[in-house]
């Protein structure tokens, strides 16, 4: 981040001085909420109303103007109407304010006139190097200085902490920011975010002392490479990042006329993205909540992913171990060697396993619960444990006093014990006041499918950022127009992907004599750079096995082809090598802005859109990554060898993957998407072979 950039961030988050300009006494003004906000929450820097007219404001002295300051101010608050924005922050430029937060609305969220506002916004921010929060933002709030430079009112319940929201919505913001569970450093709600967006923020957080973890909850990505960076220097100051992203569902994915834009929406390449870069992604405000708390109070993370679940009632495990297992949670077996302690432990009647019903013999004992807690840290496959444990705020104090005894031993625990520990209510509602009370050292959750969930996250988090990969030096360009079948294979073939043998014929004479050179039986398709879909227009027939066999599918090639689409440049016939035998699987590229391209791969065929089996990741990608994503799917069953079936080459689908992938880093300027379906993958060490090839060029702008 450039020096100024620095400075300019730090302005505005932890400004020294303040001018509020519009600043009014007006109740319902947006700069009325700000002035007083920052007189409630204590603010000690130097607060400097502006205002053409006034003398004072809640008893400070006002400014005419930001020109008629001695010095300039760390952040101007522009409490004032969109259309005398542009002026204001001309002005603050110009008086060398590096920070700046602009309440209104009128930008890019309303109109062309709007747009254009916003337009000149990010141009006054460039040229004088200034941080903006907004606009169409409720503005920020410092809570370890009291910068409360917030247009909205702030409860006085908010606690200081050490997590960070950052929000592109403010009613999000101040609904997360005043859940009463964590304690906060930074609420930032930043609207429109034109010219200062998340990764800004998280790149000044990364180094804030008085911040931990931080909460994001985004709209939209716009430079994925800025983020990348931001998390790099997260992870490198051990502090997690938790997403919730608004608009998830399928309106938002980006259909192609490929099989593979109908597999793989927007949605897999944020996850994608988000699972590249390490950002932990939630789905829900629940969900928000538990994993805030649990990278705020885990003392350290799992060294291994294997998780024990422990209680006092063994349908209540079995409830948690079915919501673990849909979460997709590790929960290995006991070793023989905890199995023995365990018995030692427990009464004849309990059955050690994971997950554990203690009994209740630990509701008179809490120091079992606890020698139960410690075996199960010693055993070489668990990495965390799971105390879950209802005690409802409902019960009087008299029965949640039966519950203290459990809670004394896992606090107790927590404190040497070496896998770290977790106390999980089921219920959203929490624990009664007084069990939680025992529990200051350990992260304590609520909801099975919320708490459960934010540990799987987190024991998945990935912490190498391998977001973007390096260009490709040797850039080149399609041919011109669309690329019938056959032309794509040619250029697929040679970038060195398989593709089978093939001859164009424009007769039934050239097609009998293309068929004796690649020996019967072959395969015959219809050339043209208008029909996509050739089987649905009678323009493919397959194991073509004889001479008058090939003259009589011409003609029917020809003359079908015609009436499916009277108009279609129709350039020949395809004679094709015929490929028998293997796994069906599809693999695609797919255009994701602002990510760029995008991989798929699953079972393919003609039954591809019907079974929706697929995995999808950002590119670039290599071996391991590919080979990764087969075995996500269930394709990666059907190479295995399914049902007797012989095992297919999944080592050389892997290979194919990361060439496509480099295809795409060569290409990827002229291509909107790529369709391989079906590629054969045929027995093990004989390869692959591209049956089918689409390739749909980009639309030059």
């Amino acid at each position: 981040m450039p020096a100024n950039t620095i400075d300019a961030m730090r302005a505005l988050m932890a400004p020294r001085s303040v001018a509020v300009v519009g600043a009014t006494e007006r109740a319902d003004a947006s700069s009325s909420y700000v002035m007083k906000n920052l007189m409630n929450f204590g603010y000690q820097g130097t607060i400097i109303p502006v205002h053409p007219n006034a003398e004072a404001v809640f008893g400070y002295r006002a400014a005419p103007s930001l020109r008629a300051l001695d010095a300039a101010p760390d952040v101007a608050v522009i409490g004032i109407a969109a259309d005398k924005v542009i002026a204001a922050l001309e002005e603050a430029g110009s008086a060398g304010i590096k920070a700046a937060v602009v309440l209104a609305s009128g930008f890019a969220e309303l109109d062309e006139a709007g747009r254009e506002r916003q337009r000149q916004l990010v141009e006054i921010a460039g040229r004088y190097g200034m941080a903006i929060c907004g606009p169409n933002c409720l503005g920020l709030f410092n809570l370890t200085s009291g910068a409360a430079l917030y247009a909205s009112s702030l409860s006085a319940n908010l606690q200081k902490g050490r997590f960070a929201i950052l929000s592109h919505s403010g009613a999000s913001a101040i609904a997360l920011g005043n859940t009463g569970r964590f304690g906060l450093s930074h609420i930032v709600s930043s609207g429109n975010s034109a010219a200062t967006d998340i990764p800004a923020y998280l790149e000044f957080l990364a180094s804030d002392e008085d911040t931990g973890a931080v909460g994001i909850v985004i709209e939209a990505i716009r430079a994925p490479e800025e983020l990348a960076a931001a998390m790099e220097k997260m992870h490198a100051a051990n502090k997690p990042v938790i997403a919730l992203r608004a608009g998830r569902s399928s309106r938002g994915a980006q259909a192609t006329a490929a099989h593979t834009g109908s597999l793989a929406g927007s949605n897999d390449a944020y996850r994608a993205f988000f699972r590249r870069t390490g950002i932990i992604e939630v789905p829900d405000m629940d969900g928000f909540m538990e994993t805030a708390t649990l990278c705020l109070t885990l003392k350290t993370r799992p060294a291994k992913p294997g998780v024990a679940i422990v209680g006092v009632s063994g349908g209540g495990v079995a409830h948690v171990s079915d919501i673990a297992d849909e979460a997709g949670l590790s929960m290995p077996d006991l070793q023989p060697e905890t199995v023995a302690k365990m018995k030692t432990l427990l009464p004849p009647f309990a059955t050690p396993q994971n997950p554990l019903d203690t009994t209740g013999i630990v509701f008179a004992d809490g120091q079992i619960y606890r020698d139960v807690l410690t075996a199960l840290s010693e055993d070489p496959s668990i990495g965390l444990i799971v105390a879950s444990q209802d005690a409802p705020g409902g019960l009087d104090d008299f029965c949640a006093c039966e519950y203290l005894g459990i809670a004394q031993a896992v606090s107790d625990y927590a404190e040497a014990g070496k896998a770290p520990i977790v106390f999980m209510s089921n219920l959203s509602c929490g624990h009664h006041p007084a069990v939680e009370g025992k529990l200051s050292n350990v992260p304590v959750l609520r909801g099975t499918k919320s708490a459960l969930t934010a540990i799987k996250s987190l024991i998945d988090q990935n912490r190498l950022v391998s977001w973007p990969g390096a260009a490709a030096s040797d850039r080149k360009s399609l041919p011109a127009g669309a690329l019938t079948e056959r032309q794509a294979k040619i250029l697929l073939a040679a970038e060195g992907l398989p593709v089978p043998q093939q001859h164009l014929v424009t007769s039934a004479d050239e097609a009998a004599s293309a068929a004796a050179k690649l020996s019967f039986p072959v395969v015959m398709k219809i050339e043209s750079p208008d029909i996509q879909h050739k089987t649905e227009a009678g323009g493919v027939k397959l194991g073509i096995a004889s001479e008058p066999q090939v003259r009589q599918a011409f003609d029917a090639i020809m003359a079908s082809a015609r009436a499916y689409a009277p108009d279609a440049d129709l350039r020949g016939v395809s004679v094709q090598e015929m490929v028998t035998g293997g796994v069906e699987a599809l693999v695609g590229l797919v255009r994701h802005e602002p990510f760029g391209f995008g991989l798929v791969v699953g079972i393919g065929g003609v039954l591809v859109e019907l079974v929706k089996d697929s995995a999808f990741d950002l590119l670039p990608i290599d071996l391991a990554r590919a080979d990764a994503m087969i075995g996500k799917t269930r394709l990666a069953s059907l190479l295995e060898g399914y049902r007797g079936s012989p095992g297919a080459d999944r080592q050389a689908l892997a290979k194919l993957l990361v060439k496509l992938s480099d295809f795409a880093a060569r290409y990827g300027d002229d291509i909107e998407a790529v369709d391989l379906n079906p590629v054969a993958v045929l027995p093990d060490g004989e390869g692959v072979r591209i049956l089918d090839a689409l390739i749909i060029a980009r639309a030059k702008t």
